[in-house]
């Protein structure tokens, strides 16, 4: 890696801190500062609830007109995910990457849009695509026929729009097994890539659980202030709120 893409990495860092989304963390890999990983928590939308591993992998040329790569979990069901790599499709916000323009910040907030409005960009489309699209079927008599068929995932695609009951049932399913808290998830995790900076094991943890709502109130709800320690002395009366002084004794100095 250039010393200058070094800077330029560190730079973007210090923006994304600056600027990151709600629900979203990540940190660059100590071994591979192209991989940053990390947590996106889905708090609206058919995801609500869901904590899910988030990878950004950043070209090796950086920065160019290549777009970055996110990645969700494999499986994820979304229009704009590739289910078998887990890939997550930003083309619909940058059809090319503008170092003069861009960020990765940038790249983390469509994210968070995409995953909390998954119809957003779909609604962006055309008239006349929304039209194609709405008259899809999820069993096409000819699939290259179907608009949905420009999207990552077709089905999910045309579940969105024509079947959204259907939608939300997969949606829950993947918050359901491929949340980072699901234990079907760390069960078929990829070992290889089961290091995470992020740990959110504690959830399981009722101790745990405990110290942090205990914690939690503490710092919503603080004690009163010991009254009984000495604060030093004081030149006001507090109850007339006047400057204690002595008063000049003419009797004792007589007149001059």
């Amino acid at each position: 890696m250039m010393l200058t893409q070094g800077y330029l990495l560190v730079a973007e860092y210090n923006l994304l801190r600056l600027h990151h989304p709600a629900g979203i963390f990540v940190m660059p890999d100590t071994q591979d500062p192209l991989l940053w990983s990390g947590v996106v928590s889905v708090r609206s939308g058919y995801y609500t609830g869901g904590i899910f591993d988030l990878r950004l992998q950043i070209p090796s040329d950086f920065p160019s007109h290549e777009l970055p790569r996110v990645y969700l979990p494999k499986g994820f069901f979304h229009p704009y995910v590739q289910a078998q790599t887990g890939e997550l499709s930003i083309t619909s916000a940058f059809s090319r990457w503008q170092p003069d323009r861009h960020h990765l910040w940038h790249v983390l907030h469509h994210v968070r849009s995409l995953l909390t409005s998954p119809t957003s960009c779909i609604r962006e489309h055309s008239a006349e695509q929304i039209h194609m699209l709405t008259r899809s079927s999820i069993y096409p008599i000819d699939p290259a026929d179907s608009s949905c068929m420009t999207y990552p995932n077709p089905e999910a695609a045309d579940l969105i729009v024509n079947h959204k009951t259907l939608f939300e049932a997969r949606a829950r399913t993947c918050v359901m097994t491929l949340s980072l808290w699901s234990p079907s998830y760390k069960n078929g995790v990829d070992p290889l890539l089961d290091v995470h900076p992020i740990s959110i094991d504690g959830w399981q943890d009722n101790t745990f659980i405990k110290r942090a709502r205990e914690r939690m109130k503490l710092e919503a709800n603080p004690p009163p202030p010991d009254t009984s320690l000495s604060r030093g002395f004081s030149w006001v009366d507090t109850s007339t709120m006047t400057i204690f002084s002595n008063e000049p004794n003419n009797s004792k100095h007589g007149n001059l």
